[in-house]
């Protein structure tokens, strides 16, 4: 099978490391796997070394979350023009059988596909809560353009209504066990070193760095409540901000330092080996404000047998079993996650056990081999048509 992917950024957050786990597999198992991406970065890289193709087009129109309105559109089909056409006949030459476009905020895949008339299955990562007018049209484009839709939740397929029956399927996203055995102690300790935590109890947000839809300043707030009654512990926000929302970092810290906890705040930035940062967690938390479509942080913290407290919203209700592999909390409420953190960090025993379960819901569940056979058992549907 020849596949092109479609992908929004080059970074090696959640959307593109599940991109780089399907189609490094896919290239394994003998297919002709391509990607297009709107620029170079660390992704790039990563597919290069998986045998991917990666062609980069500057013109690839993506829809900015922050410019998802009407004219954000409308310049978004300026930008299409010109390249639309030489993809879809890029897409004829190489002779491309399926296009997997792997977000909803791209349109080039899936208006080239319709003009090669090839085969197109839209990835949708996201929740669109936040643009009640402007969701009814893009739903509409999105059945349009597609053979078959895939949502990485529930939660994701609801937006779809009735609309989507028989053309929305549900996947969750699956994890490679194997990325989350074997992190040594000398890891662990090389990451604690790096950032100078000296041994107390590490509680963390592992992600984008984006007020409200990620909830770093409810996390804040939870922190200040803790932080007496765990002098020892620090409070770590791992990831950096989208580029060109550097305010949201600036923001942050300054909230941080209103709260007169500076000096027990960590902002790590972007951390290579982010396993080692799970491994050395005793806590993990998701505080989003804003429904998430499937935290893979979520996922990631149970692999490494981390208990999870989340909000209540999304497909994090699809993935903590509440009291068993973690806690589920309300949202914009900081002191109902600093209770729930404060009862983990009291009892270590509460800690393991719903660590273990968390593993165990993880292999039953979200492994990565389970996905990739309903993937590609798609695939296999589609292309019958």
């Amino acid at each position: 099978m020849t596949i092109l992917f479609g992908h929004s950024v080059a970074d090696l957050y959640g959307a593109s490391r599940s991109l780089l786990r399907l189609a490094g597999r896919l290239a394994r198992d003998g297919h002709t796997v391509m990607a297009v991406l709107p620029g170079s970065g660390p992704l790039e890289a990563e597919l290069e070394r998986a045998g991917v193709e990666v062609y980069i087009r500057p013109e690839l129109a993506a829809v900015d979350r922050r410019n998802f309105n009407i004219r954000g559109m409308a310049q978004t089909a300026g930008r299409l023009t010109a390249h639309l056409f030489r993809l879809a006949a890029f897409i004829r030459r190489r002779r491309v059988e399926l296009v997997h476009t792997n977000t909803a905020l791209i349109l080039s895949t899936p208006l080239a596909a319709r003009l090669a008339k090839c085969r197109h299955l839209w990835h949708i990562r996201e929740s669109f809560a936040e643009f009640p007018r402007l969701w009814p049209l893009w739903r509409r484009v999105m059945l349009g353009l597609s053979d078959r839709i895939v949502a990485v939740s529930e939660a994701v397929a609801r937006q779809f209504g009735g609309e989507g029956a028989g053309r929305v399927r549900v996947i969750h996203n699956g994890f490679p066990r194997t990325e989350f055995d074997g992190v040594s102690p000398a890891r662990v300790a090389d990451f604690k070193r790096r950032f100078g935590l000296d041994g107390g109890p590490l509680v963390a947000v592992i992600g984008r760095l984006k007020l409200r839809r990620k909830g770093q300043e409810v996390f804040l707030k939870a922190a200040s409540m803790l932080a007496g009654r765990f002098p020892a512990a620090r409070f770590l926000l791992i990831g950096s901000p989208y580029p060109g929302n550097e305010a949201h970092l600036e923001e942050l810290k300054r909230i941080a330092a209103e709260l007169g906890i500076s000096e027990r705040v960590v902002f790590t930035g972007d951390v290579e080996d982010i396993k080692a940062a799970y491994a050395a967690l005793d806590v993990a938390v998701l505080p989003g404000s804003l429904p998430e479509p499937f935290g893979g942080v979520v996922i990631e913290s149970m692999a490494m047998g981390k208990p999870v407290v989340g909000t209540r919203l999304g497909g994090t209700v699809e993935q903590i079993v509440d009291g068993e592999t973690g806690f589920l909390v309300e949202p914009d409420n900081p002191a109902e996650l600093a209770a729930r953190v404060e009862q983990l960090l009291a009892n270590e025993a509460l800690r393991r056990e719903m660590g273990r379960r968390g593993r165990e819901r993880f292999l039953r569940h979200f492994e990565f081999e389970t996905f990739y056979k309903r993937i590609t058992d798609l695939y296999g549907e589609i292309l019958r048509f």
